[in-house]
């Protein structure tokens, strides 16, 4: 049976899996509404495109959640709690990503063939993601076996506590992973941004959404830019060599990259609101609480669970 390190390893790669494909499918999503054929569509299915939009950015907020929480609360230890949320984190963020394909399949199959393609298409899409990420495991679920392998992550947990924590080496470990859980899939976000900048629609949108797109678009470079910094640091200062002040210095830059990133998502979806509505205060309100719940999420839940500890 595998240990508890060896698990939270398995868990984070499989976020990272998860959050690569859903920033691809969110910048594709971004960029779906500065196409020519957008106006197109029927009001209902442009609404629809942009509730769907919305529901994949709530379902990314807990995808980067347990980057924040090890960081935060439990300071790069492996710890049984720790591996809890990132389980709870990879089950509920699969739904709303589901729904966010179906959404997309059902657009596309009425693009092509109306009405009655676009139904089976989606329905079809999101019946098969559910099915194969929560049907399967729902009946393959197995209370006993979990409940042992439980039991030994508490012991594994135990034995490590014994021995003063986890070591320096496995900790850079862990945080360098966390940086490349959310590197790629930004780097792929901003290259959906640019391309929207030279995009037709993109003229015809009011001057305040153009400047708030720049703006964002700048968020996410530098969080961007923030993320590939601890690589270079870790070349450059420390020789490769493993520290508490690189692995300090690593977490750090990873809060603070997660920070702009939430603030460019954000703003662009305040610009996608508004080209949908053509509402300022609908769009601002959507946008300030999609960044109050980024924020609530990824630095007061854990700031509160770290007091709380």
């Amino acid at each position: 049976m595998a240990k508890l390190k060896d698990k939270i390893e398995n868990g984070l790669n499989e976020v990272r899996i998860l959050i690569l494909g859903g920033q691809v499918l969110i910048g594709a999503s971004f960029r779906t509404f500065f196409e020519s054929g957008f106006n197109d569509l029927p009001h209902a299915t442009q609404v629809a495109l942009l509730y769907a939009l919305g529901v994949m950015l709530a379902g990314f907020g807990p995808l980067l959640l347990p980057a924040a929480f090890h960081r935060i609360v439990e300071k790069g230890e492996a710890t049984v709690r720790f591996r809890r949320l990132l389980n709870n984190a990879l089950a509920f963020a699969l739904l709303p990503f589901a729904l966010g394909l179906a959404v997309d399949l059902f657009m596309s199959g009425e693009k092509i063939g109306g009405p009655t393609t676009a139904w089976i298409s989606g329905i079809a899409s999101g019946g098969l993601a559910l099915g194969l990420w929560y049907g399967i495991e729902y009946i393959q679920r197995d209370r006993s076996r979990k409940s042992m392998a439980a039991k030994r992550s508490e012991e594994d947990e135990q034995q490590t506590r014994e021995r003063g924590g986890e070591s320096l080496t496995y900790k850079v470990k862990q945080v360098l992973m966390e940086l490349r859980m959310v590197l790629p899939g930004t780097q792929a976000l901003l290259g959906f941004q640019f391309v929207i900048i030279l995009m037709p629609a993109f003229e015809k949108i009011p001057a305040h959404s153009k400047w708030i797109h720049l703006g964002s678009l700048i968020a996410i470079a530098i969080s961007a830019i923030l993320l590939i910094t601890p690589a270079a640091y870790h070349r450059i200062v420390e020789h490769g060599e493993d520290s508490q002040e690189f692995h300090d210095f690593a977490g750090r830059i990873l809060l603070l990259a997660m920070l702009f990133l939430g603030l460019g998502l954000a703003g662009d979806f305040f610009v996608v609101v508004q080209k949908v509505t053509a509402s300022l205060p609908v769009a601002s309100c959507l946008a300030i609480g999609l960044m109050v719940f980024f924020l609530l999420l990824w630095f007061g839940y854990t700031a509160w669970k770290r007091r709380t500890t």
